[in-house]
C-alpha cells in the first residue's frame, strides 16, 4: 500500500472523518492521573464500517469508466496497469466490519486497564447507543475489550432483534456472544440500545432539521470551492495523469477511494489510489470534504442543542462513580466540541489548507470525547481531566485539570433550552431557499417575460 506521508509540521491527516483511529489517537494508558479517577463519561464513535450506497456508486462508476477505457485503448503509462485489477469488497450497508470491532476491543481493552476501579462494578455501568446497528456493535465490543465474556446486558433479546448488529464482520463476531448467551452468574450491565434523544440530539432539533435538509444553502461554500482555483488546478493534473477528462468530484472520488485504501485496505485490491496525489494534493479535496462536513454538521442548531448530552455527562461526573459511556456518531461528537468551545474558528473557503483548526480527522471512526473526574486527598471537589481521542486536552477556558464545580458553573442546567433552540423560531431565509422556491420562482420570472414579450 502507497501511504501519503503527513506534511513536515501537519498533525492532521488528509484522510478526514475516514481516517483510522491509530492514525491521529493517544493511548490513555500514557496518561499518569494526579488523583484517583472516580467517575467516568465518555462520547466513542462507531468503528470502521462499510461505506454507503451513495459512495459504492460514485466509485463504481469512476473506476468502471477508467478500466473500460484502458481497456479498449491501453493503460497511457505502466504505472497504471494496477488500475485494471482494482476491485473493492466493501457492501453498501454502513455495517461495522472487522477493523471496526477490533478498534472499539482495544479501546475496551484499554480502558479497563486505566481505569480499574469503575469498571470493577458492572452495576456502576451504563451503556447507551443510539439506534445503529453499528453503535450497539461498536459497545458489545468494547465491553467484550474490558469483561471478555463475563457480561451479559440488559435488553439483550431486543438488541438480537436489530437487522444490521453482527451482520457483516467475517465471521468475527465473537465480540458480539456474551448477548447471546443468558447467564444468570454474569453479571448485568445496564444497556440502552435506543438513546436517540441523546445521541442523535440534533435529529431530534427540528429547527437543525430544516436547514440541514436544505442543501442548496449550506453546501453553497463546499461547492463554490471545488469550482475555485485549487480544486481546478487539481483537476486539471489528474485528468494529465490518468489519461481521462475528470470532473472535481471525480477528483473527491479518488480521494475517498485512497481514504477507504488506508483505512480499510483488506477490502481494497490492487489499490494505489493514493499513489495518484503528489505532496500537499490530497489536503486540496480533503479541504472540500471537510468543508461539507463542517457547514452541514456544525450549524449553531446542531451546536447549541448538544447541551442535553453534556448535562447527562455533567451529572454523571457529579452525582455518580462509575461509567457512563455513549456510542453514537461524529455529528454526535463535533457539535459537542463547540459548544463546550474546543472548536471555534469557523471553517470558511479562506482558510489555509493545512493552517487550520477544523479537520475531520478531530472524530476518526471509533474516535471518542472523554471527562474523567478525580477525588484528589484532602479535597472535598471532584477535578475533571478531559481526553480526545486518548490525548489529554484542556477543558476550554479552564486548564486541566478543572474543578467540575466551575464547569458546572459554565454550563448551568437551566442555560441548556433544547426547546427555545430547536422548536422556537423568528423568520428564517433558510426555510425558504429551497429547490421547490428557486424552480418557482424561475417559473415566475419566465412567465413575467412571456407576458412582457406578447404585451410590448
Amino acid at each position: 500500500m502507497f501511504l501519503i506521508p503527513l506534511v513536515a509540521g501537519q498533525k492532521h491527516t488528509p484522510y478526514g472523518s475516514k481516517a483510522p483511529y491509530h492514525m491521529v489517537a493517544g493511548n490513555i494508558l500514557d496518561f499518569d492521573f494526579p488523583c484517583k479517577p472516580v467517575s467516568l463519561f465518555s462520547v466513542h464513535r462507531h468503528g470502521t464500517r462499510n461505506i454507503g450506497k451513495k459512495i459504492v456508486k460514485r466509485i463504481d462508476l469512476l473506476v468502471g469508466v477508467l478500466q473500460s477505457k484502458y481497456m479498449s485503448e491501453g493503460v497511457p503509462d505502466e504505472s497504471l496497469q494496477w488500475l485494471l485489477e482494482f476491485g473493492h469488497r466493501h457492501k453498501p450497508n454502513k455495517d461495522l466490519i472487522l477493523e471496526g470491532y477490533r478498534q472499539l476491543f482495544g479501546q475496551g481493552e484499554r480502558f479497563s486497564q486505566a481505569f480499574t476501579d469503575l469498571f470493577s462494578d458492572p452495576s456502576r455501568i451504563r451503556v447507551a447507543t443510539s439506534f445503529k446497528g453499528r453503535c450497539k456493535s461498536s459497545a458489545l465490543s468494547f465491553l467484550y475489550g474490558v469483561y471478555g465474556n463475563s457480561f451479559r446486558v440488559s435488553n439483550d433479546s431486543e438488541i438480537l432483534k436489530t437487522k444490521d448488529v453482527r451482520r457483516d464482520c467475517d465471521g468475527m463476531c465473537q465480540v458480539y456472544e456474551p448477548v447471546s448467551v443468558i447467564g444468570t452468574e454474569k453479571p448485568l450491565i445496564s444497556f440502552e440500545h435506543e438513546q436517540n434523544n441523546l445521541l442523535r440530539y440534533y435529529k431530534e432539533c427540528q429547527n437543525y432539521v430544516t436547514r440541514a435538509d436544505n442543501k442548496i444553502a449550506w453546501q453553497a461554500a463546499p461547492n463554490n470551492y471545488l469550482r475555485g482555483s485549487k480544486m481546478t488546478a487539481l483537476t486539471k493534473k489528474m485528468s494529465s495523469r490518468l489519461g481521462l477528462d475528470l470532473s472535481p468530484h471525480d477528483v473527491v472520488t479518488l480521494h475517498i477511494l485512497c481514504a477507504l485504501e488506508v483505512g480499510v485496505p483488506r477490502l481494497m485490491t490492487s489499490s494505489r489510489f493514493c499513489s495518484l496525489f503528489q505532496d500537499e494534493e490530497l489536503y486540496v479535496t480533503a479541504f472540500h470534504l471537510d468543508m461539507m462536513r463542517y457547514n452541514g454538521k456544525m450549524m449553531a442548531e446542531a451546536v447549541n442543542s448538544s447541551c442535553v448530552l453534556l448535562q447527562d455527562g455533567l451529572k454523571f461526573l457529579k452525582h455518580n462513580q462509575g461509567a457512563n459511556l455513549k456510542f453514537a456518531h461524529t455529528e454526535t461528537i463535533f457539535p459537542l466540541l463547540e459548544h463546550i468551545g474546543h472548536l471555534k474558528e469557523p471553517m470558511s473557503s479562506g482558510r489555509s489548507l493545512l493552517d487550520r483548526e477544523f479537520f475531520g480527522d478531530i472524530t476518526p471512526l471509533a474516535g471518542n470525547f472523554f471527562m474523567v473526574a478525580m477525588e484528589c486527598p484532602g479535597s472535598s471537589q471532584r477535578f475533571v481531566q478531559t481526553f480526545l481521542n486518548e490525548k489529554p486536552v484542556d477543558f476550554p477556558n479552564c486548564g486541566s485539570p478543572c474543578k467540575l464545580d466551575k464547569i458546572l458553573e459554565m454550563f448551568p442546567e437551566e442555560g441548556c433550552d433544547f426547546v427555545g433552540v430547536c422548536e422556537g423560531r423568528g423568520f428564517d431565509l433558510y426555510r425558504f431557499v429551497t429547490m421547490e422556491t428557486i424552480a418557482l420562482s424561475i417559473l415566475v420570472v419566465f412567465v413575467i417575460d412571456l407576458v412582457r414579450r406578447c404585451l410590448f
